[in-house]
């Protein structure tokens, strides 16, 4: 039997080692399937997993008045989802994984200029460490700001947001119920967006998009799981392997070189989030 810690080391690694992979089913269907049509496939898939997982009784649309929240909460994470797909077909994997480092970053900032949260100096040096990285990363030889940066980021802003209204409704609702109203939502507002681009996908399109739409609900359930069975600041810093993969798996499937900046600035960002989350436990601890 696994400890508690061992465990939820073991969860945070799946869930880091999905979301690398994610990039990559991403880019292999992009010559063949639009962003917004992988968008659709991804979240009908998930829903279609949970619907086993989910007893009868829980697949009920009793939100607890709550339904504007996961209503805004559907949209921003679409979008998030959307405008990460973008990225990928544009950027290499690996550079889109550094920046999608900066999402926890977004956090602090909207935490402290939208819900009037204080704004600590550990907070205040990750939010540095992040536009550092970030600077590291837009340095020679690195890349040239353009739309695939402009989506990478947006991207990270709108995940953000979600996490923001996840806090705003943090211990009102239970996980899997989140993602259960999130997909009710997601999938038909997502095929409304990608009936204008559609294309029927091939039996190996389907079967990647698929095989990434229940990767990536187990992986959310990994990552709650995690949550709870261990400190966020202990195991955050499992997150970090999605960036050597992401960098493995570009070089080795499509050839994309490592660019050392993009390492080193993605390791500077995500040092500025492992810092500010021991902080936040040494404080906690110490209340």
């Amino acid at each position: 039997m696994m400890s508690p810690a061992t465990a939820a080391f073991a969860l945070m690694a799946f869930n880091a080692s999905m979301a690398a992979l994610d990039t990559v089913f991403v880019r292999l269907v992009a010559g063949e399937v639009h962003a917004l049509e992988i968008a659709f496939f991804r979240n009908l898939f998930s829903l279609v997993a949970l619907l086993f997982m989910l007893k009868p009784a829980e697949r009920n649309l009793d939100a607890n008045g709550l339904w504007p929240i996961h209503g805004a909460r559907a949209v921003l994470k679409l979008a998030g989802l959307i405008f990460y797909f973008m990225a990928i077909t544009m950027l290499p994997i690996a550079l889109v994984t550094a920046v999608a480092f900066t999402m926890p970053l977004f956090v602090t900032l909207g935490s402290w200029l939208i819900l009037g949260e204080r704004l600590s100096a550990h907070k205040a040096a990750a939010l540095l460490a992040g536009l550092l990285g970030m600077l590291i990363i837009l340095q020679p030889p690195g890349v040239e700001f353009g739309m695939g940066l402009v989506f990478a980021l947006s991207s990270a802003m709108a995940l953000a947001a979600v996490a923001l209204l996840m806090k705003v409704t943090s211990g009102q609702e239970d996980p899997m119920r989140i993602v259960w109203y999130n997909l009710l939502l997601t999938v038909p507002l997502a095929l409304v967006l990608a009936l204008p681009v559609w294309t029927w996908p091939s039996p190996m399109a389907l079967g990647l998009m698929a095989l990434q739409g229940v990767g990536g609900l187990f992986a959310q359930i990994s990552f709650a799981r995690a949550m709870k069975l261990a400190d966020a600041s202990l195991i955050i810093s499992v997150d970090f392997i999605r960036l050597p993969i992401a960098a493995i798996l570009g070089l080795a499937l499509f050839h994309e070189p490592v660019q050392i900046w993009v390492l080193l600035g993605g390791t500077v960002i995500f040092s500025g989030v492992l810092f500010s989350a021991y902080r936040e436990r040494h404080r906690s601890r110490q209340a």
